[in-house]
């Protein structure tokens, strides 16, 4: 989600939620409603538990999406490196070309498709590459026992490498339901329209109160909504891990090969 957006919900959630209010207590007596105040207290209360218990256990769930983002991220750039390092064993000519190969689909993750991601896309170019480092893997002739250790280590790395790709591109794709989505926000409403029952002497301190809870319930929501998809909006996990390997990449005195 868009920060400015964000932001201008939180305004517009606090105004409707005191406008309720007024609105409220323009058609409602206090006296009517302040006859209630027990009984609602007390159904507040179990309301109030059961909306945090859910408004938690959302936040943990996208938080912990966005640590494997962040993991899957890195674990494709280690891949990625492993395979860089052990193509340095193999003989010069296949080596160079898989080095080559990983360096190129390091600048086209960096450079267009962390762009394309927040469009829903990835690039067909970053498979091509991945598809080429398989082949030239699976095209290594082993003749000594030296050489085969060395195919399969670059084999498995290259296999960390594809799962870890398919596994970034699907975190950038999958959030919360839709139904989770309408539960937390029908909730929402819910909650703070219940604390409209109550009759207070004060309406400035009953204002206070029900924008006090408008604004720690849509904060709550905006960052949910920030962390549902980690590679798109204004809060997003970059490609530093890529970038750190690419410019090690380019540095290395391998890359002299």
């Amino acid at each position: 989600m868009r920060i400015l957006t964000g932001l201008l919900l939180l305004c517009i959630s606090m105004f409707l939620a005191a406008g309720g209010l007024i609105l409220v207590q323009r058609m409602v007596p206090i006296e009517v409603r302040r006859q209630h105040n027990d009984v609602a207290g007390f159904i507040y209360a179990v309301l109030g538990v059961v909306y945090a218990v859910l408004l938690g256990l959302t936040v943990v769930a996208v938080w912990e999406e966005w640590n494997r983002a962040v993991v899957t991220a890195d674990e494709e750039a280690s891949s990625l490196a492993e395979v860089f390092w052990i193509a340095d064993s193999m003989p010069e000519s296949e080596g160079h070309h898989i080095q080559e190969l990983a360096r190129s689909y390091a600048r086209l993750v960096v450079n267009e498709e962390w762009q394309l991601m927040e469009q829903g896309k990835s690039s067909p170019k970053a498979w091509d590459l991945i598809d080429d480092i398989r082949a030239s893997l699976q095209n290594f002739d082993t003749s000594t026992p030296e050489e085969q250790v060395l195919y399969e280590q670059g084999f498995e790395r290259m296999r960390d490498l594809a799962g870890a790709r398919r596994d970034r591109l699907l975190e950038a794709e999958q959030g919360l339901p839709v139904v989770l989505w309408i539960v937390l926000i029908a909730g929402g409403i819910i909650v703070i329209g219940f604390t409209y029952l109550f009759g207070l002497d004060s309406t400035v301190i009953h204002l206070l109160m029900v924008a006090s809870l408008a604004l720690i319930i849509a904060l709550v929501l905006f960052t949910v909504a920030a962390l549902n998809y980690p590679f798109k909006g204004d809060i997003t996990v970059g490609p530093d891990a890529m970038e750190q390997i690419l410019g090690r990449f380019e540095s290395s005195k391998l890359s002299d090969l």
